[in-house]
């Protein structure tokens, strides 16, 4: 389903992160990570191709914007997956984003990732 792309999991509870882990492993996917902080994600992000990634809002360090915005801008593919949704700045600045409340299904946050992945390269053959 996933194809090999190299999804990042930045995740702060383990549990999750390994469950997602598994899920995209499953899938086909090449995990980057998991990172539980903001610092490590960015950090991956230096020294990894990236083509979706699965967030959690809150992490130990701070705000996840930084790396939404490198994300991005390389025109990766976002899950969000949070207990308590967007902090409103970042839904204003970047609406459409999306969202899945905790508690989740890691198998259908991975299926609705490849769905995502399949219509970027569907419409990128589109308009080549």
């Amino acid at each position: 389903m996933l194809n090999h792309a190299a999804v990042i999991i930045a995740e702060d509870e383990t549990y999750i992160a390994m469950a997602l882990q598994w899920a995209v492993e499953d899938a086909g996917g090449t995990v980057i990570g998991p990172a539980a902080t903001v610092g490590d994600t960015l950090a991956l992000l230096d020294d990894n191709f990236v083509e979706a990634a699965i967030l959690d809002v809150n992490l130990a360090d701070g705000d996840i914007t930084p790396v939404v915005e490198r994300l991005i801008a390389i025109g990766a593919q976002i899950i969000f997956q949070t207990g308590t949704g967007l902090p409103p700045e970042l839904a204003a600045r970047f609406p459409g984003l999306n969202v899945q409340m905790k508690p989740y299904n890691p198998e259908r946050l991975v299926e609705q990732l490849g769905e995502m992945l399949r219509v970027k390269q569907t419409h990128a053959a589109l308009i080549r």
